[in-house]
């Protein structure tokens, strides 16, 4: 018994051989056959828009055009003669400049029972043949405050991006990076410690206190400095200027207000201690210096706050059910040496430049910037600067930690790719990462290193930032959406205890994640999010269970030689098949390309056609024994399918919904 992998990629290979002799007929002697190959041809094969063109589509003029033909009507001929004689095939016939053929559901239907038959569960996983070793590096958002709703975005698509691979057949690991260094986390451990190291105050999990800290640090910090610039304007008469100050004091003080009403006593406190302070500016900056150089005390402080924030992210993720193999601190680079070794090379490159005073690298001075620029994917109208190695005071820059930190990736883990799960708004320093790797003879990295970009997530009404303590919480959208899925179960009757809800939550805010380009802004819409009707995580939660429960109920295997194939002519079970025949091809596609809204749009085709066909045929209770076994064999593909799609974008698989 022939299995056959891949009902459809099968289907467009016997179409593309085909198509491709009578390419070499028609052509003999002038052709390339190198530049018009079966994978070329294979790739020209289209899905027509609407059912009734067919299944699968050849364009005349994308082979013409790529095999040097010049004779439309002798290849449209030719192609209709030779795949007429296809079994596979049922129809065939010219539209215009396209070939449209109708498939032989019988056939197609004994090849796609032949692969589940054979491969059960892991239908649809086709294994790629050469194993990469990958990294995937996602979320590390900054240690300072709990995962809001855009690292939420983060967290599902490194996520879904692992276990994408790794069902493949990939070997990956999956990396955070804690950014200890810098001005932010410097600010947070500045209030800690100013405050005597506070305890959290009960009812407030320890990263949201945390966050509130940084955020009332910051803001007073930069009240403190407005109200002395405020005071050279006064006394220069430059009103205007005074004017404009007092306003963003203003607005400052109503975000401190709001962060007050939480923490009061911390808050007032807080206050008190910075602006007592002869210079809190040149503490912070003293804390950073002291903490890159590796003194001990400062060192204890640092890594004790980062550590609570760390304990509150830690418990998000796994409310998320997302997994981290490995922790890797941002220090732990300076204290091994690692940018000092990169700092060296850089300055003796011939791109090592001054640039403000400060020590930097002048991408101006590569020789084809351009083609670099497009051999290492960077757009090629982005504008790069220099990258600034390190501050006057010597203490270094995030990108160039960065640098060190992309060369540790590829070394501990021996990593074919990179793939770093970054805002859109990094593409910038992605850009000059990858440029700068590749200068200082990190040629593999720099080509195996991946910006997989992301935009904002919004929430209607509200405008976000971390520094002003005004976002929305990983943690409190679950909890929303907990409620939530308790109300829907209690208006079907039914209750479900918080652990199961967490289930259905997560996985609704999952989908909202994934199922949208990751280069469109998402508006996060809880109720939407929770729609059981259609085009949510619950709608294919309750599908899968729906299949399930149909194959509990019959409580029999499926007599696979009694399929009747030539039941499956009949509109949506025939829609059904088709569907059903694409998914390994879909697979092979998204891990390819790592589409997490390519893979949702099908799931959601699939469970659509699968519900419509539900609600008007009987399936255990049809009286014919071979279109019963039909009808189970596309219940059990639907509920492999979905089993295997829910987990590969991290959605929970529940036995009932």
């Amino acid at each position: 018994m022939e299995i056959i992998l891949d009902p459809f990629n099968y289907v467009k290979d016997v179409l593309s051989s085909n198509v491709f002799d009578v390419v070499k007929e028609i052509k003999r002697e002038s052709i390339d056959i190198g530049k018009c190959n079966t994978e070329v041809i294979k790739s020209f094969i289209e899905i027509p828009p609407r059912e009734e063109f067919g299944d699968l589509a050849i364009p005349l003029p994308r082979i013409m055009r790529s095999c040097g033909i010049n004779d439309m009507e002798g290849l449209a001929k030719g192609i209709i003669s030779r795949l007429s004689s296809i079994k596979l095939l049922k129809r065939v016939n010219r539209a215009n400049v396209y070939i449209n053929t109708l498939l032989n559901e019988s056939e197609y239907a004994n090849v796609i029972k032949d692969t589940l038959r054979h491969l059960g569960n892991k239908y649809g996983i086709v294994k790629v043949s050469k194993p990469l070793r990958v990294v995937v590096e996602f979320v590390s958002a900054n240690p300072i405050h709990p995962l809001h709703i855009g690292s939420g975005r983060n967290a599902a698509l490194g996520d879904f991006i692992a276990n994408l691979l790794e069902s493949v057949g990939h070997v990956v690991e999956r990396r955070y990076y804690v950014n200890d260094l810098g001005l932010q986390v410097a600010h947070l451990v500045y209030g800690y410690l100013i405050l005597g190291k506070p305890k959290v105050p009960k009812g407030i999990k320890v990263d949201h206190f945390m966050g509130l800290l940084y955020a009332a640090t910051s803001i007073i910090l930069e009240i403190r400095k407005l109200k002395s610039k405020a005071e050279e304007a006064k006394k220069s008469l430059d009103y205007e200027e005074y004017s404009r100050i007092m306003t963003e004091i203003s607005k400052l003080m109503s975000d401190l207000q709001s962060i007050r009403d939480k923490i009061p006593d911390i808050t007032d406190k807080l206050i008190d201690e910075i602006m007592r302070r002869k210079d809190p500016e040149r503490e912070v900056a003293e804390l950073m210096r002291k903490y890159e150089e590796g003194d001990k005390e400062v060192v204890k402080n640092v890594r004790e706050v980062v550590s609570l924030v760390l304990e509150g992210i830690k418990e998000t993720l796994a409310k998320l059910n997302v997994k981290i193999d490995k922790w890797d601190w941002e220090s732990d680079l300076i204290r091994k040496g690692l940018v000092k070794e990169i700092l060296i090379k850089a300055r003796n490159s011939h791109y090592f430049t001054l640039h403000k005073g400060a020590p930097a690298l002048d991408f101006n001075k590569v020789v084809g910037l351009k083609e670099l620029k497009r051999k290492l994917g960077i757009p090629e109208a982005l504008d790069i600067p220099p990258l600034i190695l390190a501050r006057s005071d010597g203490t270094t820059l995030y990108t160039t930690r960065d640098i060190a930190y992309s060369i540790v990736k590829f070394r501990e883990f021996n990593a074919d790719k990179v793939i770093n799960v970054i805002a859109i708004e990094q593409t910038l320093a992605q850009s000059q990462l990858k440029l700068a790797l590749y200068i200082l003879g990190y040629e593999k990295e720099a080509q195996n290193l991946i910006h997989y970009e992301y935009e904002m997530v919004n929430l209607p009404g509200m405008s976000m930032s971390s520094r002003r303590g005004k976002y929305v919480t990983v943690d409190e959208i679950l909890d929303q959406l907990k409620i939530r899925v308790k109300e829907f179960a209690k208006e079907r009757g039914t209750d479900i205890d918080d652990h199961e809800a967490l289930k259905i939550a997560r996985s609704a805010f999952k989908y909202m994640m994934l199922s949208t380009s990751p280069k469109k802004v998402i508006t996060f819409d809880v109720e939407k999010a929770l729609d059981i009707s259609r085009n949510s995580g619950p709608y294919l939660q309750y599908t899968y269970a729906r299949a399930r429960s149909v194959l509990e109920k019959y409580g029999r295997p499926i007599e696979w030689d009694s399929v009747d194939v030539n039941s499956f002519n009949v509109g949506l079970r025939r829609r059904l098949l088709m569907l059903i025949g694409m998914f390994p091809s879909i697979i092979r596609y998204v891990s390819k390309e790592l589409h997490s809204e390519d893979l949702i749009s099908y799931l959601n085709s699939l469970a659509d056609t699968f519900n419509s066909w539900y609600d008007t045929e009987p399936i255990i209770r049809e009286s014919i024994g071979g279109v019963r076994n039909a009808k189970l064999m596309l219940t059990y593909a639907v509920k492999v399918i979905l089993e295997n799609g829910l987990r590969i974008l991290g959605l929970d698989v529940l036995p009932r919904v």
